[in-house]
């Protein structure tokens, strides 16, 4: 065989003696330029598997810059934006006027923004954060931080209640009245004992309705059940309360509203009705001290007692003390 040109681009011929195939000639490869074609296109296949290969190292290099570059610039962003949270400052409480605790309480500053705390009159803390600041560094910038919520206010104190005006000395001096009583139930014993009664005021005086306390002295053999089913113009309500003291046992009735009674004015404007019940047993009224079966008709009463801010103004007590100083004794009739 004989071998012509070489490697690198030259025409390449090779021939052959007619050994391996006696029935022909000698074997001829393709012409020489098919032969350079086939050899640029492995060459180009080796330059692109190189290629991809470099530039995936280089990918993957830049990829870790960019990635190292973006944690700094996220970090001096995040310190950035740190700002709008508020350090929280130096703050005392005090108790405000009008109720409730008020406090003072100074914000710090972030590293962006300032943040100050704003203290609310009257009630709980109102603060006010800054905005912060954003920062960024060749990449990423940092989030701006958040603005305080505002606290809500505190509620005032109640106000106190006020307590009855107190009569002057000199109107309780001068002060003066009858208490008419009427009752239907004359027997003795009694399930039911039962009263209509009126305020007459006789003084110069108006007597306000609120500061009148009225008692009607009896002993309960049973436990009483009081009822109240009408009252006068003069009072917005009245209200009964039983007293249980031995011998001085007694119904309380007091009264409300603004109303006052004057000298002269209709007697029914100050009309009260109790009832004193009881489904167990029978009252005994003939050791009651208030009782008066004579008084079918509306007839003065001096067994009923009558206060002015708990000045004895009408009627006699069981132990003996009366309006008049009269010096009645206990259960006895007044003089």
């Amino acid at each position: 065989p004989q071998r012509v040109g070489a490697f690198g681009g030259h025409r390449y011929q090779v021939c052959y003696r007619q050994i391996w195939a006696p029935r022909t000639s000698a074997i001829q490869l393709r012409p020489a330029s098919r032969m350079n074609k086939t050899w640029q296109l492995r060459r180009l296949a080796v330059y692109l598997a190189l290629g991809a290969s470099l530039a995936a190292a280089c990918a993957r290099e830049v990829n870790t810059l960019v990635k190292e570059e973006g944690d700094v610039t996220s970090e001096s962003g995040t310190h950035a934006g740190g700002g709008g949270q508020v350090s929280p400052g130096k703050g005392g409480s005090s108790t405000s006027a009008f109720g409730g605790t008020s406090s003072k309480g100074g914000g710090g500053k972030g590293g962006g923004g300032k943040g100050g705390g704003v203290s609310s009159q009257g009630g709980g803390v109102s603060s006010q954060g800054g905005e912060g600041g954003s920062g960024s560094v060749g990449g990423l910038t940092g989030s701006a931080g958040k603005a305080g919520a505002a606290g809500a206010s505190g509620a005032g104190g109640g106000s106190g209640s006020g307590g009855a005006t107190t009569v002057p000395p000199d109107m309780l001096a001068r002060a003066s009245a009858v208490v008419y009583y009427e009752t239907s139930h004359t027997m003795a014993t009694d399930g039911t004992i039962q009263m209509k009664l009126y305020i007459v005021n006789q003084g110069p005086d108006p007597l306000p309705v609120a500061n009148l306390a009225l008692r009607y002295w009896f002993t309960a053999e049973t436990a009483p059940e009081l009822h109240q089913y009408f009252h006068g113009a003069a009072y917005t309500d009245d209200s009964a309360s039983f007293v249980d003291a031995a011998a001085d046992s007694h119904v309380l009735m007091t009264f409300s509203g603004s109303g006052t009674l004057s000298k002269g004015q209709d007697r029914n404007l100050s009309e009260v009705q109790l009832q004193i019940t009881s489904n167990v047993a029978k009252f005994d009224q003939s050791d009651d001290f208030s009782w008066a079966p004579g008084s079918t008709s509306s007839q003065p009463n001096p067994k009923l007692s009558l206060y002015l801010d708990d000045r004895l103004i009408w009627g006699c007590e069981p132990s003996g003390a009366c309006f008049d100083d009269g010096g009645a004794g206990a259960g006895g009739a007044p003089p």
